[in-house]
């Protein structure tokens, strides 16, 4: 009679929990690095077009907001401009498996705070006072 030993030792689950926990950080930060590799191929190709549309994009929303007196598109432009080129920079620096990691929200949390400060000091260098 043939006599098989169990695939699963005792501690099978004890060690499988951690190992998924462990595997879906290192899937997430493959997924970014994929993501990032996309975006920086289609950016590399494509930088001339992507400048000049977020130029165009700038330029509106400055001449909205000198001719219309209404900053809000502004201030927005301002400041996802600064939120993601900060971004893109941390981004190319450290690599984008910085964007998996557990700890970055804290960075994040900083960084929108600054983002929006200086926005706030920006407008209320080109003349814009509280809303």
């Amino acid at each position: 009679m043939p006599t098989s030993t169990p695939q699963f030792g005792p501690d099978y689950v004890k060690e499988l929990i951690p190992w998924l926990v462990q595997q879906v950080g290192v899937a997430t930060a493959k997924a970014f690095r994929m993501i990032w590799d996309i975006g920086m191929t289609y950016l590399a190709q494509h930088w001339v077009a992507v400048l000049a549309g977020l130029l165009i994009i700038f330029v509106i929303a400055l001449i909205r907001a000198f001719l219309t007196g209404r900053w809000a598109m502004l201030g927005s432009v301002v400041y996802n401009y600064l939120y993601f080129g900060a971004l893109f920079l941390i981004g190319t620096i450290w690599g984008p498996e910085v964007f998996a990691n557990d700890y970055f929200k804290i960075t994040l949390a900083i960084l929108y705070v600054t983002c929006f400060i200086l926005t706030g000091k920006f407008l209320n260098k080109i003349g814009v006072r509280r809303f």
